[in-house]
């Protein structure tokens, strides 16, 4: 054998080992991340690292008791290779634990999403409300329709009750919904939507039905509180809901005219709380007020958190500054006054203040101090985490729906509801975050990782086929 043949087959000691790495795959990959982690830290040329043959010992079922260098186990294993741990050595030992690695990141990339899509083709469903028995109740904003989807997930073609005199302008139209906590005992449904008057004053107005069977009856009106402005479509509230104490909770917006909200004389711009029959509580904060808290410029949902008795509340903001509230009895947030934080004691400012604007919507409690809500925006569905206090641990996208996210809710089974102004949304809880391109988008975080290592591999080939090539060339020549 030739001294050009026998430093060849030294210099391509990488190349060999990366076939020979290929043989024993299976092996690689039963390596954990601290098996593999020694092999990527920097190692000089020719010098040993003796923590790297523990681990390969005791892989292959050897004694690991004296650990030997590196490159004494490649000498004692291809002796003819005479392989030392050179930068082309560690490159070709990154592009192993890539083709190690890049099965499992795919298959958590490809993992079962938690987001199923319900239904499909309705049309702008702005909030729901679950029976016991399975069924869903939910409102649609422009058609007036109440609309039910059976425990089967299929929705029933003829509506529960279409809602008369429905005004649906701008943010306008049939807003929310929520059953009486005795619902398996009278069968109330409340619905909240606007209309206007001969003088063209919006009204936000709760009804109540009978449920009899499947239809809406027994129609009786309940609340009704008017705009201070005619012509108005905007910040018109509507989300509904009972809480734990059995009173029935209503965001009224302020009907775009700003300085309502701080008039205590009006019901626009606060959040009211009244009996099931539409009467003032006697421990509302203000005798003979529905008003519960004020100084609130709009919100599309709310929520009650059991474990601590709070009220979380989204407020969209103007041009700036939306706000994810805690709700408190006889609290004020502030607007218009403030549009950000508000530098005085006499206002209680925002548990989150976003931006640039996302136009929070709907929220939910899915965990002691754990909310999910959503942006119309953006379409993202973003899990908030606080502290047993209020304050904030974390914020994380956990999807992504075009067309933007409207009503959110933790429904039965462990699931959360949520809707676009098309679809019908479910998510698998606990919340898994990830950044996603749609319900069924991969985790860009992971495909990042993929691509980062499939160039370093390239890089690695790259360097090796150069170095040998220059080595070959040099050899020739003499």
């Amino acid at each position: 054998m030739t001294r050009t043949t026998v430093q060849l087959r030294r210099l391509a000691g990488p190349a060999f080992s990366f076939v020979l790495g290929l043989s024993d795959f299976a092996l690689l990959r039963t390596l954990s991340a601290r098996h593999l982690l020694p092999l990527l830290l920097p190692i000089r040329p020719g010098h040993s690292r003796s923590t790297i043959a523990a681990p390969i010992a005791h892989i292959k079922g050897q004694r690991a008791n004296h650990p030997r260098s590196f490159e004494k186990d490649c000498e004692r294993m291809f002796p003819e290779l005479h392989v030392t741990i050179t930068l082309s050595s560690r490159l070709t030992i990154i592009l192993l634990v890539t083709l190690a690695l890049t099965p499992s990141l795919f298959q958590r990339a490809h993992a079962a999403s938690p987001v199923t899509t319900l239904l499909t083709g309705l049309n702008f469903p702005v909030a729901l409300a679950f029976a016991a028995d399975g069924r869903i109740f939910y409102t649609e904003k422009d058609t007036g329709n109440i609309g039910i989807i059976q425990s089967n997930n299929t929705l029933l073609a003829t509506p529960f009750a279409t809602v008369p005199n429905v005004f649906n302008g701008g943010e306008a139209g049939l807003l929310g919904i929520a059953l009486d906590p005795s619902f398996a005992i009278n069968n109330y449904v409340y619905v909240y939507y606007t209309y206007r008057d001969a003088q063209s004053y919006t009204h936000g107005h709760i009804v109540r039905y009978t449920a009899t069977a499947n239809i809406g009856t027994n129609l009786t009106d309940l609340f009704d509180v008017t705009s201070s402005a005619p012509n108005t479509q905007y910040h018109n509230g509507g989300y509904i809901k009972f809480g734990p104490d059995g009173k029935l909770y209503a965001m009224v917006g302020e009907f775009h005219q700003g300085q309502q909200a701080q008039n205590m004389s009006s019901m626009t711009g606060k959040m009211l709380r009244m009996n099931s029959d539409g009467t003032v509580p006697n421990d509302n904060p203000i005798a003979g007020s529905l008003d519960y808290a004020w100084g609130i410029r709009n919100s599309y949902g709310f929520d009650f958190d059991s474990s601590n008795n709070r009220l979380i509340a989204t407020m969209a903001g103007p041009l700036s500054d939306d706000k994810i509230l805690i709700i408190v009895k006889g609290g004020n947030y502030g607007w218009p006054t403030c549009v950000g934080v508000c530098h005085d004691p006499s206002f209680i400012n925002a548990t989150v203040d976003i931006n640039p604007i996302v136009t929070p919507t709907g929220i939910a409690t899915v965990a002691p101090n754990s909310y999910i809500f959503g942006e119309f925006n953006t379409g993202n569905l973003v899990q908030l985490n606080l502290t047993a206090t209020g304050s904030v641990i974390s914020m994380t996208q956990i999807d992504n729906e075009p067309g933007g996210i409207i009503a959110v809710e933790h429904g039965p089974n462990s699931k959360l509801y949520y809707t676009t102004p098309t679809a019908l949304y479910t998510y698998n809880l606990p919340a898994v975050p990830q950044i996603t391109t749609g319900s069924n988008g991969l985790d860009a975080v992971l495909i990042t990782i993929i691509v980062a290592l499939a160039v370093a591999a390239i890089i690695a080939l790259s360097y090796v086929a150069i170095h040998l090539r220059g080595k070959a060339s040099e050899h020739n020549f003499n």
